[in-house]
């Protein structure tokens, strides 16, 4: 396959995910195409077998795979870039080893949409997700507030794009900026490069699954662990990002850090949760948002918590009084 005949690569990153490769493979695979496209596999150096997987389909398909395996063990960032780099289509499709595809149309329809679109740089749709364990119902991952087409400014607000459903166009911007290796979740920053050379656009149908699993890196780890995530994300973007942008992602920090102060009472650790509450007021100031009656109670129950306690038993007599 030629270089100039790619149209579309497919990027997927590998680690430890033997259990689930083959299953991410075929979904790129039965991808139905008037156009070529190329699977590229950057592994990570993992432990198990998935590397046995991958020669697996690499020597039943060497025309439509690329491999690339790290000698080291260099984290999941700089192996994106790595296979970022060495795709040679016009978009990118990305998706994760342990996740996959359920469309066989999913690759026609988003370039599609970007050929249509050329004022898009990221492309994305929602996705299932499932839990291995079956703790939960599986559940359709989308954005909370359904449009055909967002910008930068909503991607700066949460991270609603799912992992294994963006196309992106590349060439939109140079070199991976050293910010990207900041920030701990390494998908939310990738979007905002992109984003922040054009709009996206939204296929509201679930053409993937997202899956939720022990070996997971960011979904096994506790709430308040995810919270913290999110809010080193976020100040990252800060410092990397235009002026413009500080007042937004400050409204966004604020109850970012209201909801870990109510996490880690939860959890019992009430020194923390004074700490964030400290936070969220200082952010609020910054970014004009004030969060009213939700850290007026915050405030009371990691200061005074006798206090707290007393006001709930009052409205606890009163409700039953009414009752």
């Amino acid at each position: 396959m030629g270089e100039e005949n790619v149209k579309v690569s497919v990027l997927m990153l590998t680690y430890n995910h033997e259990r689930y490769l083959a299953q991410a493979i075929e979904g790129v695979l039965m991808q139905r195409t008037h156009f070529p496209y190329e699977l590229v596999i950057a592994e990570d150096c993992s432990t198990d077998r998935t590397r046995d997987v991958i020669r697996q389909y690499w020597e039943k398909y060497p025309d439509r795979i690329r491999v690339f395996l790290n000698r080291h063990n260099i984290k999941g960032r700089r192996t994106v870039v790595r296979g970022y780099n060495a795709c040679r289509g016009q978009y990118v499709a990305y998706v994760e080893g342990d996740d996959y595809w359920t469309c066989p149309d999913k690759l026609q329809r988003q370039a599609d949409l970007l050929d249509r679109r050329p004022d898009c740089s990221i492309c994305f749709h929602s996705v299932t997700m499932m839990w291995d364990d079956e703790r939960h119902e599986p559940t359709v991952f989308r954005p909370n507030n359904i449009q055909d087409t967002y910008v930068l400014e909503d991607l700066l607000e949460t991270n609603f794009i799912g992992a294994c459903s963006p196309m992106y166009r590349k060439g939109v911007f140079g070199d991976f900026p050293a910010w990207h290796f900041l920030p701990p979740v390494g998908d939310w920053s990738v979007h905002i490069m992109h984003a922040h050379h054009g709009k996206i656009a939204y296929i509201d149908e679930p053409m993937g699954v997202y899956r939720q699993h022990s070996g997971g890196i960011y979904s096994s780890r506790p709430a308040s662990h995810r919270l913290k995530v999110a809010i080193e994300c976020f100040l990252v973007f800060r410092d990397a990002l235009d002026h413009r942008y500080r007042r937004l992602i400050a409204r966004e920090l604020s109850a970012y850090y209201l909801e870990l102060a109510r996490t880690q009472l939860k959890e019992g650790d009430v020194s923390a949760a004074r700490d964030s509450v400290q936070s969220c007021i200082l952010e609020s100031v910054s970014g004009g948002r004030w969060l009213g009656i939700p850290l007026v109670r915050t405030l009371v129950e990691v200061h005074l918590p006798g206090l707290h306690k007393w006001a709930r038993r009052m409205c606890r007599r009163e409700i039953l009084g009414r009752s």
